[in-house]
């Protein structure tokens, strides 16, 4: 199949119907009868893409049943990914990963500057990207690209006022980054309602049933999900939680969570906080420790973000230009870099997050064959780059 016919079957496409079709009918948003008829439609095109592929009919009712489970269950089997096994939904709305299978499928007609009045749900991961990354440019020069860029990596959540100030010093807009703090992050009691920034990126953490936890789910695998302690009187405090895991982030393990007053404080917008503070923090994280070896200089987004680190070790010619990914979908990833030819260049080197390792080998093999370079490494995590310069570093210094 080819055109239109193959990209209505292929895996973006059917991805992409079944995340709405979940969203839909967790949400609650609206009568009954129009979530039948929205997921009735988004069903459609699922059940032509089973037909296609094994000449299944896939039942509406099964459908519709299989929308809070995960994602595998609902995709022809040629289509499916380890990734698909996270499930759609947790609570009443998308889980994380649906939320990235969702933004880095999606593949809508309208472009990032396009999108005047901040419908994010119009938005892929790479147009959202696109749009943050035009923002950044506008500030006028590469330090001007830096503390925008850094703004909007240390600066995920906080006080109004503080957020005006800052954006307003590094020339970023306010409307359409950032908003009040969402519902499900608030801690209530006797009418007073808190929230508290995950201790790794800073964003809010989502309370439920008694607990919070971030809404990256690596992040809260790390910290785990501390228990939130009301005293007699006061705001509330949190409970114990892994401090002892926050060194691989590069956070330092004194760092305090305190709870926050809902009120005059404001978050980056989703689709803004997961594809670029989520990485922000491991491309600043891998400055810092490339940095900190003996004879080895990083310097962050060179050439206003060309690429996301250059690495250079004195006295030698050798160098990377890395670029940090960290996308839950690689098969859509290796559909991004496939297209992006500054990667045959052999010092150009992919980089993913250590909780990724298991995307490593499936990168390098795609990319191998898409630039026709067999033994070339194109990928690798975060500790495997880390390793590769301390030993080139070392190796230098005797």
């Amino acid at each position: 199949m080819t055109g239109s016919v193959a990209e209505r079957l292929g895996r973006a496409a059917v991805v992409t119907a079944c995340v709405q079709a979940a969203n839909v009918w967790s949400s609650g948003s609206g009568s009954a009868g129009q979530r039948w008829h929205r997921v009735a439609e988004l069903h459609g095109a699922v059940a032509l893409a089973h037909l296609a592929s094994s000449g299944r009919v896939l039942p509406l009712v099964e459908f519709v049943d299989g929308l809070t489970g995960p994602l595998a269950a609902l995709l022809p089997e040629g289509l499916r990914q380890d990734c698909d096994e996270a499930p759609l939904v947790e609570g009443d709305e998308l889980s994380g990963p649906a939320f990235d299978l969702l933004r880095e499928n999606l593949a809508p007609s309208v472009t990032a500057t396009q999108v005047a009045d901040w419908d994010w749900e119009m938005l892929s991961a790479e147009k959202i990207q696109g749009w943050l990354y035009g923002q950044l440019l506008a500030t006028g020069s590469q330090e001007g690209y830096e503390a925008a860029r850094l703004t909007v990596i240390r600066y995920a959540a906080g006080p109004l006022v503080d957020i005006n100030d800052r954006v307003k010093q590094v020339g970023l807009p306010r409307d359409g980054l950032y908003e009040p703090i969402p519902g499900w992050a608030w801690a209530t009691r006797n009418g007073e309602r808190y929230w508290f920034a995950c201790p790794i990126c800073r964003w809010p953490m989502r309370f439920q049933l008694g607990r919070v936890a971030c809404c990256y789910l690596p992040h809260a695998s790390a910290i785990g999900t501390p228990l939130v302690k009301w005293g007699a009187t006061g705001p509330p405090e949190l409970g114990a939680w892994r401090r002892d895991r926050l060194s691989a982030a590069g956070i330092p393990h004194d760092v305090e969570v305190a709870a926050n007053l809902v009120e005059e404080h404001v978050s980056l917008v989703r689709p803004v906080w997961r594809y670029s503070t989520v990485p922000g923090v491991e491309e600043w994280y891998l400055a810092r420790k490339c940095n900190d070896m003996a004879g080895v200089t990083a310097t962050l987004w060179p050439h206003t973000d060309a690429y996301d680190l250059l690495v250079e070790i004195e006295g030698r010619k050798r160098r990377w230009r890395v670029d940090v990914k960290d996308y839950t979908d690689p098969g859509r990833l290796v559909g991004v870099l496939a297209r992006n030819e500054a990667l045959r260049a052999g010092d150009m080197l992919i980089v993913v997050p250590a909780h990724r390792a298991d995307q490593v080998g499936l990168l390098n093999e795609r990319l191998q064959d898409a630039f026709g370079q067999p033994r070339r490494r194109f990928a690798a995590t975060s500790a495997q780059f880390l390793r590769q310069v301390r030993t080139a570093a070392r190796l230098e210094g005797r």
